[in-house]
């Protein structure tokens, strides 16, 4: 349950512990990139060029569905 909790990392995006576990599987450095908009980009590249477990499929629909809640102007 606490790995589930969403801490701001360095660079502003919201991760949980279980994200960062996510990501790092894939060698994905999440400190890299500023904002979650440029980390859903480079995941979905990921996905579409690779075959990757359902999991990393699964991380970008939550974080997609986060960025959307919390980052568009309705």
């Amino acid at each position: 349950m606490t790995n589930d909790f969403l801490e701001k990392q360095e660079n502003g995006i919201y991760l949980s512990k279980n994200d960062i576990k996510i990501l790092d599987k894939y060698e994905i450095d999440y400190l890299s990139y500023s904002n979650i908009r440029e980390l859903l980009f480079i995941i979905e590249d990921i996905i579409n060029n690779n075959y990757v477990d359902s999991d990393l499929e699964d991380l970008l629909i939550k974080l997609s569905e986060y960025n959307y809640y919390f980052n568009t102007n309705k």
